[in-house]
């Protein structure tokens, strides 16, 4: 099985380094990553005019103090995806490939976060898309509620809770990655289920 890792939220700390930024170049705000609670964006910072005024920011004109700098959500979770990656690959029967939504400069810019923090993972999907996280997927593992509600039949979703996809459903939920990586019985649960769809039954 190709299993998929989303980056923000599910490695990298997105939201709380996107509020440090704004705060830095557009001015002050109360807002907290607990207070995000629409994935739109756009509903919490309304200096932004539209959503090419926002993506200007993000994929253009900060990337890579938003993408590139940012923290993993844990301290040593890099080097626990490692780990895991390796233990895969030594299996032999599973394949890890991170995901990310990413358009323009901030591609380099994930590049940048993932050389900092010593990812070793050997592929990643950059989309523009969210239904896009499950091109070529399995399981994924995910914050985005919208990847999440586009899961395709036969395939197994995997949430990282976040306080922006507190409605999401799927398969399994986890509060951290690292439940995934440290918990062997949890991995076996997840990656020798099979979803059976309508169709079958």
């Amino acid at each position: 099985m190709t299993i998929g890792i989303s980056l923000n939220e599910v490695l990298r700390d997105f939201l709380s380094q996107f509020v440090y930024v704004y705060t830095k170049y557009i001015g002050p705000t109360d807002i907290k990553e607990g207070d995000i609670t629409d994935f739109n964006l756009l509903n919490y910072f309304p200096t932004f005019a539209n959503i090419e005024e926002f993506n200007r920011f993000l994929y253009l004109e900060s990337p890579l103090e938003i993408f590139g700098h940012a923290d993993q959500m844990s301290k040593g979770l890099i080097q626990h995806l490692n780990d895991f990656v390796m233990d895969i690959k030594d299996d032999g029967e599973h394949e890890v490939i991170l995901v990310s939504k990413e358009a323009n400069k901030s591609i380099p810019a994930t590049y940048f976060f993932l050389s900092k923090t010593g990812c070793r993972a050997e592929k990643v999907n950059f989309i523009q898309q969210s239904q896009d996280e499950w091109n070529g997927i399995d399981i994924l593992i995910t914050a985005n509620p919208d990847a999440l509600k586009a899961k395709p039949n036969g395939k197994i979703s995997v949430k990282v809770n976040a306080s922006y996809n507190t409605e999401s459903t799927a398969d399994f939920t986890i509060d951290s990655i690292l439940e995934l990586f440290m918990d062997e019985s949890l991995r076996d649960k997840i990656f020798n289920n099979k979803i059976t769809t309508y169709e079958e039954i």
